[in-house]
C-alpha cells in the first residue's frame, strides 16, 4: 500500500497520533510525558545567511562495521565518509543541520557532538540537529549484539562534528532560501507483510507465495530545503527521504551507501563547493526491495546510483521552479521525551536466562537472550531529545529512533507547514519504534533487544510532542 499525498496540513487526520493530540497528550498510563527545555523560541524576519561544509570520517580498514547482529570488520574502503553540516542564521538567530555517515550515534556522543558544536560556532546546543544517514557500512557506534562501540574513532567523529560546524559557520554569507514537496514513489516498499498464517514478518523473500500484502505504508514524498546565495549561486540542500540503506556493495566495504552517491550527484550538478544532506525519514519499516518479482543481476552500486539519480532528478525539477527568499524567520525548539524502557518480568526473565546459555539453539536465539539481560541493567526511563527547526515556511521535526512509516505520515499530516522533514536518528538514539498496532502484530522490529527497547505508544507521544512543537514555531 502506497502512501497517498498528504492533505492539508492544517487539519489532522483521525489517526492514532490524532487522538493523543485531541486528547490533550496524555500519554500511556494518563501522565504527560513530553517537556519543553531550554529558551523558547526566538523568531524575527531578517535576511538569511548560510554557509556549509563538509568534513572527513573516513575511518581506517579493519575497524568493526555496525548493521549487523553478528561482529564483523572492514576490509576496504568503497567512499569516503564524511560529517555535512549547514548554518543557517537569521534575525539573531543560528540553527546548524549536521548529518553523519553513520548507522547511529548514541544520545552520550550525540549531546558531546552537540556541545561541540555549539562551542565551535557561537549556537545554542538545542539548536543544533546531528543526525545520521543510517548507512550499514560504517563504525559502529552502539554497543548491540555482537557489535562493539569504537570509542576512539567517535571522539574524532565528536571533534570533526565541531569542526564541520565551524567551518560552515564560518563561511557564512547573504543567502536566500525555498522549500518544496518532490515525489519518488519507485525505490520504496513496506517491508512488514501480513502472510497466509496471520503473523507479520519483516523480509519474508522474494517470491514467497505465502505473502498477502504489506502491513504499512510508504512515503515517497521528499521534503526539501534549497539554499543559495543572494547572487544565485547554489550553496546546500536538507533533504529527506524515508527508505533504508540500500547496501548493494561488497558488506565488509566501508561505505556511505546511497546517500553519499547522491550526496556526489548534487556535487556534480550544482558545484563542487555545495553541500547536499540527504537526511533519513521515518522508515524503520521500509526498505528498497520488491518482494513480488526477483530483480535482474545488477553490478554492485548500480541500485544505489539509480536510487541517488532519481532523487537528484526530483531536487532539480523543484530548484528549477523554486522562488527563493532572502527575509526569513529562522526559529528552533525542544523538548525532552522521558522514554519508557522494555523490561522483561517472570517467566520471560527466566526464559532469557535459558536461552541467553544454551549453546544447542541458534547464536542469534542467544544472543537475544543476551540482548534482553542487558536491558535489565537499564534506568526504567531515558530522556530523548525532540527538537523542531524552521526555515521560512520549511520545518523539521527529529526523533532519535527508527520511527514506522506511519509516524511521519501522522506528522506531516498534523503539521501547519507546507514542507515538514521528518528527520530520524537524531540527536541520540531509541531503537526501532513501532506503531502501537504494530507491537501487537510482531515481527523482527518488536522484537525486545537493545535496538529495540521503547515501550509501547513511544511513537505517538513522540509525534505528539513535535507536532506541538510546530504549531508553536509556526505562530511566531
Amino acid at each position: 500500500m502506497k502512501a497517498d499525498r498528504p492533505i492539508s496540513r492544517r487539519h489532522f487526520l483521525h489517526t492514532t497520533t490524532g487522538l493523543v493530540l485531541a486528547a490533550g497528550f496524555p500519554g500511556a498510563n494518563g501522565i504527560c510525558r513530553g517537556a519543553e527545555k531550554g529558551r523558547p523560541p526566538a523568531s524575527s524576519v531578517g535576511p538569511l545567511r548560510a554557509g556549509a561544509a563538509a568534513v572527513d570520517i573516513t575511518p581506517p580498514v579493519g575497524v568493526s562495521l555496525a548493521g549487523s547482529l553478528t561482529g564483523r570488520a572492514a576490509t576496504s574502503i568503497l567512499d569516503p565518509l564524511h560529517a555535512r553540516a549547514v548554518v543557517l542564521e537569521s534575525g539573531g538567530t543560528r540553527i546548524a543541520f549536521v548529518l553523519l555517515d553513520l548507522v547511529a550515534f548514541g544520545n552520550e556522543d550525540a549531546a558531546r557532538a552537540r556541545t561541540a558544536a555549539a562551542r565551535a560556532a557561537s549556537i545554542p546546543a538545542e539548536n543544533i540537529c546531528v543526525s545520521c544517514t543510517h548507512t550499514h557500512s560504517a563504525p559502529c557506534t552502539l554497543t548491540i549484539f555482537q557489535s562493539v562501540r569504537e570509542a576512539a574513532y567517535i571522539e574524532t567523529v565528536i571533534q570533526r562534528v565541531g569542526e564541520a560546524v565551524r567551518q560552515a559557520a564560518e563561511r557564512l554569507q547573504p543567502a536566500r532560501a525555498a522549500w518544496a514537496n518532490g515525489w519518488e514513489p519507485r525505490p520504496g516498499f513496506n517491508r512488514r507483510y501480513h502472510m497466509k498464517d496471520g503473523t507479520v514478518k519483516m523480509n519474508p523473500g522474494i517470491g514467497n507465495p505465502n505473502v498477502l500484502r504489506p502491513a504499512g505504508p510508504t512515503d515517497p514524498q521528499i521534503p526539501m530545503l534549497m539554499i543559495e546565495t543572494a547572487a544565485g549561486r547554489p550553496l546546500a540542500l536538507v533533504a529527506n527521504f524515508s527508505l533504508h540503506y540500500i547496501g548493494d556493495h561488497d558488506g565488509r566495504a566501508i561505505s556511505a551507501d546511497y546517500y553519499g552517491v547522491f550526496a556526489n550527484l548534487m556535487r556534480e550538478r550544482k558545484g563542487q563547493d555545495f553541500v547536499a544532506l540527504l537526511t533519513h525519514g521515518a522508515s524503520g519499516d521500509v526498505n528498497n526491495v520488491d518482494v513480488s518479482q526477483k530483480p535482474a543481476a545488477r553490478p554492485p552500486g548500480e541500485r544505489s546510483r539509480e536510487v541517488a539519480g532519481w532523487i537528484a532528478d526530483q531536487v532539480e525539477q523543484q530548484w528549477a521552479k523554486a522562488k527563493f527568499e532572502e527575509m526569513l524567520p529562522v526559529a528552533a525548539t525542544q523538548g525532552i521525551y522521558k522514554l519508557r524502557v522494555r523490561k522483561l518480568k517472570g517467566a520471560e526473565l527466566e526464559e532469557a536466562r535459558l536461552q541467553s546459555e544454551n549453546e544447542k539453539i541458534p547464536l542469534v536465539d542467544r544472543l537475544y537472550g543476551k540482548e534482553r539481560l542487558e536491558l535489565l541493567k537499564w534506568p526504567d526511563e531515558i530522556p530523548m531529545v525532540i527538537q523542531s527547526l524552521r526555515v521560512g515556511d520549511f520545518a523539521a521535526s527529529t526523533f532519535p529512533g527508527e520511527m514506522f512509516c506511519r509516524h511521519g505520515l501522522d506528522l506531516k499530516r498534523a503539521s501547519p507547514f507546507p514542507v515538514t522533514a521528518f528527520i530520524e536518528l537524531a540527536n541520540g538514539f531509541s531503537g526501532y519504534t513501532p506503531t502501537r498496532v504494530d507491537y501487537d502484530l510482531g515481527g523482527y522490529e518488536t522484537w525486545l533487544a537493545r535496538s529495540a527497547f521503547a515501550a509501547p505508544f513511544t511513537g505517538e507521544e513522540m509525534i505528539a510532542l513535535a507536532a506541538m512543537q510546530l504549531r508553536k514555531l509556526w505562530q511566531l
